[in-house]
């Protein structure tokens, strides 16, 4: 094996290592969620502020929006079942 047999299998093993590095099961997640390095332009940028955070009584009317669409998408399966029901009987 030669010089660029050896540069062959060196860039191939670059390649892999850095993928594997990449890969979400290696990737440091930092406090703000993402790891601040995966992406260089963000990495010097300021972190922005002025976007205020959710209130619980927010998260919460959320959370309540979502479980009665979630019991409207329940009454509408079981209607579905009874109405596929009947027609397999007859």
């Amino acid at each position: 094996m030669g010089f660029f047999g050896m540069l062959f299998w060196i860039a191939v093993l670059w390649f892999l290592i850095r993928a594997w590095r990449r890969s979400e099961r290696c990737v440091a997640v930092g406090s703000s969620g993402y790891w601040p390095g995966w992406y260089a332009r963000e990495r010097y940028a300021p972190q922005d502020m002025s976007e205020p955070r959710a209130r619980p009584a927010d998260r919460q009317e959320y959370i309540d929006g979502l479980e009665s669409r979630i019991s409207e998408l329940e009454e509408r399966l079981d209607f579905t079942e009874r109405l596929l029901a009947s027609r397999s009987e007859k």
